[in-house]
């Protein structure tokens, strides 16, 4: 379930990205870069939602990229998918 907007503002709707479906995945790697290829955000652990926050602050409303990899549990077969996401803050 691939989302490709968030608008992290506090209602309870599309607040944040959640791929928490990938924990049965191994080696899993979320990371999120802004319009300059700057990382801003890298999963850690099995946490794997993004509030739409760097360095706790709200990023400004916009299209960034993002990269998810990992391993097939059974195949140990590396996997990659990249895409877009837009944010929309109140900013």
């Amino acid at each position: 379930n691939l989302i490709n907007a968030i608008t992290p503002n506090g209602d309870g709707i599309n607040d944040f990205l959640d791929y928490s479906d990938l924990r049965i995945k191994d080696n899993v790697s979320i990371k999120i870069f802004d319009r300059q290829d700057s990382a801003i955000y890298q999963s850690e652990g099995k946490n794997y939602i993004w509030d739409g926050r760097s360095n706790g602050r709200n990023v400004a409303s916009g299209t960034y990229w993002y990269i998810i990899t990992w391993t097939e549990p059974l195949t140990q077969v590396p996997m990659a998918y990249s895409g877009w996401i837009l944010v929309k803050n109140r900013n």
